[in-house]
């Protein structure tokens, strides 16, 4: 209830034009995850992407993208398109150190040497970027990463690696207000 009277009054997104569908509550003020508006029910349910619909100066799109909440599309472009855990509703944190290491009998096309990043939470070295020697156009960078992060981290973050909210006017309310 709360959380819907904040809407109302503090915007949770600088975007102030309503995209359609349903107000969805998130499940605190600072989730980044749960979609604000959704449309339909069963197999046609879809949800608002947050950060897509959030105006590009803040690190958004400025467009309203859904997607279909029933068959994993919006789960999917939420963790692996922007890197938010759906067990934590915020980002993954990100490797703790990386190290480049040489590939033993690479195949043609890939590569010789892979940027490897290790996990805080398993201590595991993973692949962060493809073994194809080419570049990826339609994937982030990150993607290999949050990929592991999303299998692995299951909502654990690095201590005090909680400075991925734009510090601005809405998040200082929200913050003053307790939520």
């Amino acid at each position: 209830m709360l959380t819907q009277v904040l809407f109302r009054f503090v915007p949770l997104s600088s975007n102030s034009e309503h995209p359609g569908g349903l107000y969805n509550p998130p499940r605190g003020a600072l989730d980044m995850y749960t979609p604000r508006f959704v449309r339909g029910c069963g197999a046609t349910k879809v949800g608002l992407c947050p950060v897509c619909f959030e105006c590009p100066s803040r690190g958004g799109r400025g467009q309203c993208v859904w997607l279909s909440m029933k068959f994993s599309a919006y789960n999917y472009h939420m963790q692996y398109g922007h890197g938010i855990s759906a067990v934590s509703c915020t980002p993954f944190s990100p490797p703790v150190s990386f190290r480049t290491t040489k590939r033993r009998n690479p195949g043609k096309r890939e590569r010789t040497h892979i940027v490897e990043g290790k996990c805080h939470k398993c201590k595991k070295w993973i692949p962060i970027e493809s073994l194809k020697d080419l570049e990826i156009k339609v994937l982030r960078p990150q993607y290999f990463s949050w990929k592991h992060a999303a299998a692995c981290h299951q909502g654990a973050q690095i201590k005090d690696d909680d400075d991925f909210f734009e510090d601005d006017d809405v998040y200082h309310k929200i913050r003053e207000l307790g939520l």
